[in-house]
């Protein structure tokens, strides 16, 4: 029974690596189209960012079936009760960056005016940049047991939150004066889409970072991260 447990919970964990680099080449395919959105044009581009969604959804189901069948059959131990738990929660924020990352995607295509988009793509830019680094660290801190990383990502949540209210008011602000062109309404709506799912994948890295925390620390900091994390800054000054 033991062996066949670690088995079952190896066999998890290597899925869950493999979801995770599916999830961060797709991050990587976006962040190169939102540097030259002319790429969405190639023929097929969109499909194929489409088609390893689909991949990513097929194993986060196969992921979380085996997680629950693991805890059904093998009766882990309090320890790893709590990573299978942190594991399944992990899996479903990364198929939601999946879904993200195809909005984006759509959302980019449906900007008919590139100099509007121009005038925009390196605040977008950063921010996407920003929110793929999170999710990397996020993943990296479950798989390498690093609350560092884990710590960082929470921490760099609010300046994509600021990121995104800036280029919220840059895109309100802008909208404003074009209302009666229908061209740039348009692109402006889509920007705005935009801003706002690359925000939530960093949400979603968050997540991941705190259900990494939750499996090693055996701590739940969903509701009051911040507080946590001021108080792990303090103790780090005072070593």
């Amino acid at each position: 029974m033991s062996q066949k447990k670690h088995e079952a919970i190896d066999d998890i964990l290597s899925d869950y690596e493999k979801l995770a680099n599916m999830v961060l080449n797709q991050l990587d395919e976006i962040k190169k189209l939102i540097l030259a959105p002319e790429g969405l044009a190639a023929t097929g581009r969109l499909q194929v960012l489409t088609d390893n969604e689909s991949k990513i959804n097929k194993l986060e189901v196969k992921i979380s079936e085996k997680i629950i069948n693991s805890i059904a059959l093998y009766q882990p131990v309090a320890s790893e009760i709590r990573n299978l738990i942190a594991c399944y929660r992990i899996v479903i924020s990364l198929e939601r960056i999946g879904d993200l990352s195809i909005s984006v995607a759509k959302q980019l295509s449906r900007i008919e005016n590139q100099e509007v988009y121009a005038s925009l793509s390196g605040f977008i830019s950063k921010m996407m940049d920003l929110s793929i680094e999170m999710s990397r660290r996020s993943m990296l801190s479950f798989i390498n047991r690093d609350m560092e990383l884990a710590m960082w990502t929470i921490k760099s949540e609010s300046i994509v939150d600021e990121f995104n209210h800036k280029m919220l008011k840059k895109v309100a602000e802008r909208a404003y004066f074009v209302a009666e062109d229908k061209n740039l309404l348009v692109s402006f709506i889509n920007i705005k889409e935009m801003v706002s799912n690359i925000e939530r994948i960093s949400d979603h890295a968050a997540n991941i970072a705190e259900a990494s925390i939750y499996a090693f620390e055996g701590k739940d900091i969903r509701h009051h991260r911040k507080r946590e994390l001021d108080e792990k800054s303090k103790l780090s000054d005072h070593e």
